[in-house]
């Protein structure tokens, strides 16, 4: 099964093993290779450890060693992407600040899959058990605070580490935000979405129109939008539905203005989402910043929520 990686990349290393980084604290991950600079790797990671869901020591036909792993679900997109701009280039596994290996890529790996090997595999194993162990410390750091299930500790610690070792990183951070920062999170129920949807697609036609105006300020002035954000300002619960719709599947741009002024219009405190998607470089990454905003608007959403419920005399 771990050999029928599809896309995988060209196990071959190009450096020595442990190779040093010239600058120090990289998280141990895989990182892009840049040309034409002094320290060629780069400082921020593809992905690191915490971002693993599997991982497996192997032996290929040879008889070298091969550890095997697979991206977290919500860090693929990522992987694919910057995966396949290094296509034909090579990317570097750092660990404890070296180089272990830095295959040359093959093509954009959909899959998520990787595999790890070296010219010295012997160190192999010693490397697998000390990432296994981060993956499983990073779950549970997230859990440190809760309070131990009796069940789940009375299983034997290998049977524990398992379980650990499969939780997906990102599942389970949100989760925990969800949990213990219930502000930070709108529950809502919407019966009746006919008259949304009906604004909705109304403002998508709109907006799809060609336009010689390249100012979002000009789009504004539409009645068209103007309906759409009369109504999501006055129902602000549809604005959790304004969230699921087509603004935020194309979100940099002249979606990002609108966003901010129909969410600022409403709550003046709110943060502008370009603050959050412009720092972010990719699809997974974007996706996180979104959440992350949107965290901040549902604190503002719980607080006016509040605010207007009836008050017993």
């Amino acid at each position: 099964m771990w050999r029928k990686l599809l896309g995988i990349l060209t196990l071959f290393s190009f450096l020595p093993y442990f190779s040093i980084c010239q600058n120090k604290l990289r998280e141990n991950g895989w990182y892009p290779i840049l040309s034409g600079q002094t320290d060629s790797i780069s400082r921020e990671p593809i992905v690191t450890t915490k971002d693993f869901i599997a991982l497996k020591l192997d032996t290929d036909y040879f008889g070298k060693y091969v550890i095997s792993g697979q991206i977290s679900n919500y860090k693929r997109k990522k992987w694919a992407e910057e995966t396949g701009k290094a296509t034909g280039r090579q990317i570097a596994f750092i660990f404890n600040d070296s180089v272990i290996t830095n295959p040359r890529v093959n093509c954009s790996i959909e899959s998520g899959a990787f595999q790890i090997t070296s010219v010295l595999d012997e160190k192999l194993p010693d490397i697998y058990k000390q990432l296994k162990q981060e993956k499983i410390d990073s779950i549970t750091t997230l859990f440190k605070d809760w309070e131990k299930d009796s069940l789940y500790f009375a299983m034997p610690p290998e049977y524990r580490d398992s379980i650990r070792m499969a939780i997906d990183y990102w599942e389970a951070y949100t989760w925990i935000k969800l949990t213990t920062k219930p502000d930070e999170h709108y529950w809502y129920s919407i019966t009746d979405s006919a008259e949304y949807k009906k604004l909705e697609e109304a403002l998508k036609e709109e907006l799809e129109k060609s336009n010689l105006s390249s100012r979002a300020s000009d789009y504004m002035q539409s009645d068209t939008y103007q309906m759409y954000k009369m109504y999501v300002c006055n129902n602000p619960e549809y604005i959790n539905l304004m969230f699921q719709c087509f603004l935020f599947k194309k979100i940099r741009g002249l979606y990002s203005y609108l966003i901010d002024d129909i969410i600022q219009t409403k709550y003046p405190s709110a943060p502008s989402i370009r603050t959050y998607v412009d720092k972010t470089d990719n699809s997974d990454d974007e996706r996180f910043a979104v959440y992350e905003w949107q965290r901040q608007i549902w604190v503002l959403m719980n607080k006016d929520k509040q605010t207007d419920a009836p008050r017993d005399i």
